[in-house]
């Protein structure tokens, strides 16, 4: 009876039986992308205008509403993996919804250049499409864009560092860029005493007094005249008491040193020239505005690695300031900011990213980190804690995979994965959920270009696999060039603006040519005498 059995439904239950286990194997399968397709579809019908981030494996596109853009985020991945490509994707929708339809502002603020210069080419391509459909909307847009770029020399945008944050104490300014300057850019062998530090802060403290720029700092130091002048004018008791009682017993080493640094920072032509400026943007203002466009570049073939992390640090400073002293806090504004990992490398960083990624959202702004290596930049594991809670969103492209140990929980995975065999016959083993996590996670070292893991946390237990979205570039080079040139754009000034600036400036706190010193005024009226004598 069983041969007759056999014969008849063999084949049929061998059929069945294969269909029964390869469905049980795929029920993880199953439900992960259901799950993901369920979260798509949710996404998609909420009401609002949407952006398109990227592509799930299955070539489905991974909407999300407008307003995720402005949530705290990080983008993370190696060198080529796609962190730029993504970001732009987020600045791309956002920048051709302005000036009408976005009551919001960006800010970017780079130590690579390739982000700042990406969203100048989307900038210039969305004005030269108003130029020729909405002139009106055009000239609002360029009204409302806002350009720092440290390399340039022409033309030049001044971020004066000693002209003051608005209703600041002149002592804790003095002491937050003297702390800056002096932990960034002190050398390895060549540290500053503590009595550097304190001459450094009086400097500053005195020539933030009057908005003068800390390329006078080195007149402050061997320059008695100069220093005299703008301490008779000085309001700051403890500063001209420090100058009249202790600034002589400063040894000449330090003050050697100090100008060391000083050089080193002004070694590159467009860095001295911005620092040069009168005026420093207004960041409070340009959040509480709403529409805003503010655009800071750190990086120059010039510019060393050093200089670009004090420039990176002086600037962070002022956007956690700018921040906590917003008066209009409904304005949402986003900033994207590239090489985050420097953002942790001394004690006051460290501070002010803690106050940014815990309270910035209750005052209306947000940010999102890109960076290659954030774990060995930020070696306090509560500080990790803290930044991997209130993110609200990841992406993990190819990187270090202890970059992303944070997303090892919500990586997808099927539950049926098989360990080797050395006996071809023995019955399938299967890994563990954990164990087969951890694969994933290792995985990531080589993930292709610009794919990756995209989490939001808010929405779902679990990271989606996606490929990020292509974004059309404007390829005409004019217009790039027109924008990166136009000193009626962003705020800037052309050299010539610039120069006539600072010769006022010179010709008030400075001698020069034409207010000749005693010596030569007795010489010239010697000559004249003996001239109508004879």
């Amino acid at each position: 009876m069983r041969w007759i059995y056999n014969m008849l439904y063999g084949k049929r239950l061998e059929r069945e039986t294969q269909a029964y286990l390869q469905q049980i194997g795929s029920e993880s399968v199953t439900a992960s992308r259901n799950g993901a397709n369920q979260l798509l579809a949710k996404l998609r019908n909420e009401s609002g205008p949407k952006m398109n981030l990227a592509t799930t494996e299955s070539g489905s596109p991974f909407e999300i509403p407008l307003d995720y853009a402005f949530k705290t985020g990080m983008i993370t991945g190696g060198m080529g993996s796609g962190k730029t490509y993504l970001a732009l994707g987020v600045l791309k929708r956002l920048i051709d919804l302005m000036p009408d339809n976005l009551d919001a502002g960006l800010g970017v603020l780079d130590a690579k250049a390739d982000l700042f210069v990406g969203a100048m080419i989307l900038l210039s391509g969305r004005l030269d499409y108003l130029s020729k459909h909405d002139p009106e909307a055009c000239e609002r847009l360029r009204s409302k864009i806002f350009i720092y770029d440290f390399s340039s020399r022409d033309p030049i945008g001044s971020y004066n560092i000693l002209a003051r944050w608005p209703d600041t104490d002149p002592e804790f300014f003095a002491l937050n860029r003297a702390d800056i300057l002096t932990s960034l850019l002190n050398g390895s062998s060549d540290k500053l005493s503590m009595g550097g530090v304190t001459v450094l802060q009086k400097i500053l403290l005195l020539l933030s007094e009057f908005s003068l720029p800390i390329t006078y700092a080195d007149d402050v130091l061997h320059d008695q005249a100069f220093r005299t002048r703008l301490l008779s004018r000085c309001s700051n008791e403890a500063v001209t008491s420090y100058f009249s009682r202790k600034f002589a017993e400063v040894p000449k080493a330090t003050k050697a040193a100090l100008s060391r640094r000083l050089e080193g920072l002004f070694s590159s032509e467009g860095v001295k020239l911005s620092l040069s400026g009168d005026t420093a943007p207004d960041l409070r203002k340009l959040q509480d505005e709403g529409g805003n466009i503010c655009l800071i570049n750190c990086f120059g073939k010039s510019i060393t690695r050093s200089v670009r992390r004090v420039l990176q640090g002086l600037v962070l400073s002022d956007i956690h300031s700018s921040v906590f002293a917003r008066r209009n806090k409904t304005k949402p504004f986003l900033w994207l900011a590239d090489e985050a990992q420097n953002f942790f490398l001394t004690p006051s960083l460290r501070d002010n990213m803690t106050d940014l990624l815990t309270m910035a959202r209750a005052f209306g702004s947000q940010c999102v980190l890109l960076t290659q290596d954030m774990t060995s930049a930020v070696q306090d594991p509560r500080l990790l804690r803290i930044l991997h809670s209130n993110i609200r969103w990841s992406a993990s492209l190819r990187g270090d995979p202890s970059d992303c140990a944070f997303l090892k929980s919500a990586l997808p995975v099927t539950g049926r994965r098989t360990r080797p065999k050395v006996d071809p016959f023995a019955k399938d083993d299967y890994y563990s959920l954990s164990e087969e996590r951890g694969m994933v996670l290792d995985g990531i070292a080589n993930l292709p270009d610009r794919q990756g893991y995209l989490w939001l946390k808010d929405r779902g237990s679990e990271a989606i696999r996606i490929r990020t979205q292509d974004v059309e570039m404007p390829s005409d080079s004019e217009s790039l060039e027109a924008l990166q040139k136009d000193a009626s754009i962003g705020g800037r000034l052309t050299p010539e603006m610039y120069a006539e600036i600072v010769e006022q400036r010179n010709q008030q706190w400075r001698e020069t040519a034409t207010q000749p010193d005693l010596e030569s005024s007795l010489k010239q009226g010697y000559v004249q005498t003996e001239g109508a004598a004879a």
